[in-house]
C-alpha cells in the first residue's frame, strides 16, 4: 500500500525512488525527479493535503545525476527525431508549392519534383506515422490551401494505402495521385473557392468540373500512369454510384481513387479554411463513418480505421482528471484506449517533460471530452 506523506513534511527538492501520486492515478512526479517550486505551489493552491507513494526519499542524488544526463541526451534525441520528420514535411510543402509555379507558369508538368516529394512521403510515414499525422492535425502552416490539402491528403493515403496492403511502387503511384487529384481547382475562381455561403448550383457545377480539367491537363501531358490518371478522374466517385463526374461505383472505381476519397474528405474536415473552421479528428472520423454506407469502399475504409480509429492522432483530449492530452498512437486491439501525450496537467499547467499514457494499461484514466483547437486554447 502507498506511503502517505502529510504536505508538511514535503520540501522542493525531495525526489522519490518512485512516483509521487496526488490521488489514485495523478502523478505529481516521477521517480527520481525532483519535487519542484511549481510543483509545490499547486499543492497549496490546490489544497491538498497529503501525496502517494511507494518509493522512499533519495539521499544520495549523485546516481540520479547520471540518469538525468541519460534522460536529457534522450530528450535531444527525441527533439532531434521531431525535427526531422518537421523539416521532411516542410520541404514536401516548399517543394511542392514550387511545382505548382511552374505549372502555372509554364504549363509543365515537372515530375521528377513529384516523385521526390512522393519518396519523401513514403519514407516520413514508414518511419514517423503516427507524428507526421499528429502534426498535420494541429499545425497550421502559411501556405494555400491546395498545397497543403494536396501534401496532407497524401501522407493520409499512403497511410493508408500502406495499411491495405499496397507496395512500394504502388504507393508511388498513389502519392503522385494525391499530390495531383485536385489540381482541376486551380481553374476554379477564388471567389468561389473561397465563398462563406451557401455555393448556387452554377457555382457547384463549376467545382464538380474539376476532376475534368485535371485528368485532361494530365492526359495530354503524356507522362503519366493510366492508374495515376483514373485516381485524379476518379476521387470524387462514391461507392453507391452518386458521385461525379461518371456515377461509377464498386470495385469499378479504380483503387486509388477509393482511398484518395477517404484521405480527400478526412483531410478536408480537419483543415482550416477561410470559410469554415477545422474540426478535430474525431468529428472528421465520425463523419466519414456515417458516410460509409454509401460513398466508401468498405474494405478501405477498415484499413483506415485500423490506423486512425475514431480518436486519430493528433486528437486533443480531455482526460476525467481533467489533464489534456494529445493522442500520440492508436492501439489496434482496444482502439478506444490510445496512447496519450499529457500536455497539460490536472491543475491546468503546461508539463515541460511530457508523459506518455497508455490507456489500456488500466481502467482509471480514460478519454471523457474530445476537444477542438478553440477549446483547447482558452484552457490555456
Amino acid at each position: 500500500m502507498p506511503k502517505k506523506i502529510p504536505i508538511e513534511e514535503i520540501q522542493i527538492g525531495m525526489m522519490f525512488s518512485e512516483p509521487v501520486y496526488l490521488d489514485d492515478s495523478s502523478v505529481l512526479v516521477d521517480a527520481g525527479v525532483e519535487i519542484k517550486e511549481a510543483d509545490y505551489n499547486k499543492l497549496i493552491r490546490w489544497s491538498i493535503r497529503e501525496l502517494y507513494t511507494d518509493g522512499e526519499l533519495i539521499q544520495d542524488k549523485k546516481n540520479i545525476k547520471k540518469n538525468n544526463k541519460d534522460f536529457n541526451t534522450s530528450n535531444k534525441n527525441e527533439e532531434k527525431i521531431t525535427a526531422e520528420y518537421i523539416k521532411i514535411f516542410n520541404r514536401c510543402l516548399s517543394v511542392y508549392e514550387n511545382f505548382i509555379d511552374n505549372l502555372i507558369n509554364n504549363k509543365e508538368f515537372d515530375k521528377p519534383k513529384l516523385e521526390a516529394i512522393t519518396n519523401d512521403i513514403i519514407e516520413v510515414t514508414k518511419n514517423y506515422k503516427n507524428d507526421i499525422m499528429g502534426y498535420i492535425a494541429l499545425e497550421l502552416k502559411n501556405y494555400v490551401f491546395l498545397i497543403t490539402h494536396a501534401i496532407n491528403t497524401t501522407i493520409i493515403a499512403i497511410i493508408g494505402g500502406r495499411q491495405f496492403g499496397l507496395d512500394e511502387k504502388e504507393l508511388m503511384l498513389l502519392g503522385i495521385a494525391g499530390l495531383l487529384h485536385d489540381i482541376g481547382m486551380l481553374k476554379i475562381p477564388q471567389n468561389i473557392l473561397n465563398k462563406k455561403g451557401k455555393l448556387t448550383d452554377e457555382e457547384y457545377n463549376i467545382i464538380k468540373s474539376h476532376p475534368i480539367a485535371a485528368f485532361k491537363q494530365m492526359n495530354k501531358a503524356k507522362i503519366f500512369n493510366k492508374d495515376v490518371l483514373d485516381a485524379v478522374l476518379q476521387h470524387q466517385e462514391q461507392f453507391d454510384g452518386n458521385g461525379y463526374p461518371r456515377r461509377i461505383k464498386g470495385d469499378k472505381i479504380n483503387i486509388y481513387a477509393r482511398i484518395l476519397a477517404i484521405a480527400d474528405s478526412f483531410e478536408a474536415q480537419i483543415a482550416y479554411r477561410v470559410y469554415r473552421k477545422s474540426k478535430t479528428g474525431y468529428s472528421a472520423m465520425k463523419t466519414v463513418l456515417s458516410e460509409a454506407l454509401n460513398k466508401f469502399d468498405p474494405k478501405v475504409l477498415r484499413a483506415f480505421l485500423t490506423i486512425l480509429s475514431i480518436y486519430p492522432p493528433g486528437t486533443l483530449v480531455q482526460m476525467n482528471d481533467n489533464s489534456i492530452g494529445a493522442v500520440v498512437s492508436i492501439n489496434s486491439d482496444a482502439p478506444l484506449r490510445p496512447k496519450v501525450k499529457i500536455i497539460v496537467d490536472i491543475f491546468g499547467d503546461k508539463i515541460v517533460d511530457h508523459v506518455i499514457k497508455d490507456l489500456r494499461d488500466g481502467d482509471e484514466l480514460f478519454i471523457a471530452h474530445v476537444l477542438n483547437k478553440d477549446e483547447y486554447m482558452k484552457k490555456q
